[in-house]
């Protein structure tokens, strides 16, 4: 995301809310390195491993798919003051082919439907029109992490104020799965939470005042089973400091039972004109400044006449019959 702004308005605060549940901020910002995508099929070491878009979506491809449902509400304002606030409901079906579709609706009206089918991509907004076009990587797998990070999204903003601590184990549908819990503390057990740039550089000295969290996470795969994180921070505002709370609550079912995803019924992208290339190419190197003419070298001499042009004998006209 890009640099922290102070907040001025009502307007401006509402915005905020944007910033800290940046889903899609957060999950582009989550970059992959060479050593990033895929958990092991063993014991998770690191929660944040689990919570990690790129890697729960490779997870939810290895146990052959599921339904990943999950609501996360986001609220900020001024202190003392009236917060805004926005809640998010997101469902996700992976089948055993590793199409997709999810959906996603919050309480301001807004929401969109995404579904993968083999190597074609629909996307529709709330009310609006299913439009289908090729499917290009990174998108669908960008679109999908977008989709899995309000669980990452919580977790990289309490992470550096956060104590991570084993809770045991308990068996989930008959497999082994470890459960994390999350209580305010020095950043123990949190690893690898990186330092944020841009807008998200103010997590780095927000505070957190409340903070109570439970994962569970499959051994075997490194899936993430269920999450419940809830946090209250506080921030340097302008000119009041922000306060807000964070909350996620996540739950996986239908593991390797999800029913394929179908094709849906879309419209095909409508390919707009050229006109921009088309005119540029037309009218490249009309403005372009001409090179200077070369002088002319000593002693050369010029094709050009600059004195009087020498008149001849005049030529005698046609003649006329009398």
């Amino acid at each position: 995301m890009l640099r922290y702004r102070r907040l001025t308005s009502k307007r401006a605060w509402f915005v905020g809310i944007a910033i800290i549940s940046g889903v899609a901020g957060v999950v582009a910002g989550c970059k992959r390195g060479k050593d990033q995508g895929t958990v092991p099929a063993q014991k998770v070491a690191v929660l944040a491993d689990a919570l990690r878009p790129d890697a729960f979506a490779a997870a939810l491809k290895r146990i052959g798919g599921a339904h990943f449902h999950a609501t996360a509400r986001f609220s900020a304002g001024p202190a003392g003051g009236t917060p805004n606030a926005v809640t998010t409901t997101t469902d996700v079906w992976v089948d055993r082919s590793g199409n997709y579709r999810f959906r996603e609706q919050n309480d301001r009206d807004g929401g969109r439907e995404v579904v993968l089918h083999g190597r074609e991509l629909a996307v529709a907004l709330r009310y609006g029109k299913m439009i289908r076009r090729v499917a290009e990587e990174p998108e669908p797998s960008r679109l999908l992490e977008e989709a899995l990070g309000a669980p990452f999204a919580v977790f990289d903003l309490v992470a550096r104020r956060a104590r991570v601590a084993r809770a045991g184990e308990e068996l989930v549908g008959g497999a082994r799965a470890t459960v994390f819990e999350l209580q305010p503390g020095d950043g123990k057990g949190a690893e690898r939470a990186h330092a944020s740039d841009g807008l998200r550089k103010w997590r780095d000295k927000a505070s957190i005042d409340a903070l109570q969290g439970r994962v569970v996470v499959d051994d075997a795969t490194g899936a993430l089973v269920r999450c419940d994180l809830t946090a209250k921070f506080a921030t340097a505002g302008d000119p009041k400091p922000v306060e807000g709370t964070v909350e996620v609550h996540t739950v996986l079912t239908e593991v390797a039972s999800t029913a394929p995803i179908e094709r849906p019924p879309a419209e095909d992208l409508a390919m707009r004109q050229r006109t921009q290339p088309e005119q540029k190419e037309l009218l490249r190197g009309l403005g372009q400044v001409r090179p200077a003419a070369e002088p002319p070298r000593p002693g050369a001499k010029s094709a050009v006449r600059t004195g009087p042009a020498k008149q001849g004998p005049a030529k005698p006209g046609p003649k006329v019959a009398p």
